[in-house]
């Protein structure tokens, strides 16, 4: 995991399964664009996501289930995909403004963070009020 990539653990209580948490977040983000999704059994991939922010995410939601508690905890992942553009940016700060330029730079990428961050926990729990 990079410096500025969303990881955290949520516990929930999937009474049908993973499959009604997947087909919400599927319907969540399906909303403005078509994206890239792959479902698998415990696991749902997202390319190229904006969780509210300017910046794009590799979304990986993976669930794992307790059944002698009877508990499922999801592990929420996102990977910035825009590292390019950053690096880029990042150059050409150094080279104009002798490495003062670079400041901003990290500032906004971290405020980037926090902010896919707390979209994502907003829609856990919109998700836990439904259920």
């Amino acid at each position: 995991m990079g410096m500025f990539d969303v990881e955290f653990h949520e516990n929930l209580n999937l009474k049908e399964g993973n499959s009604n948490l997947f087909e919400f977040f599927k319907k969540q983000f399906l909303k403005n664009k078509n994206y890239e999704i792959k479902i698998e059994k415990d696991s749902l991939d997202i390319e190229k996501l904006q969780l509210g922010s300017f910046l794009r995410y590799k979304l990986n939601i993976t669930t794992s289930t307790n059944k002698k508690e009877k508990t499922s905890q999801a592990i929420i992942t996102a990977e910035l995909q825009d590292t390019l553009i950053l690096t880029i940016f990042i150059v050409l700060a150094i080279a104009f403004t002798y490495g003062l330029g670079i400041i901003p730079i990290i500032m906004f990428t971290y405020f980037q963070k926090v902010k896919a961050t707390k979209y994502l926990k907003e829609l856990l729990e919109n998700y836990k009020s439904t259920i």
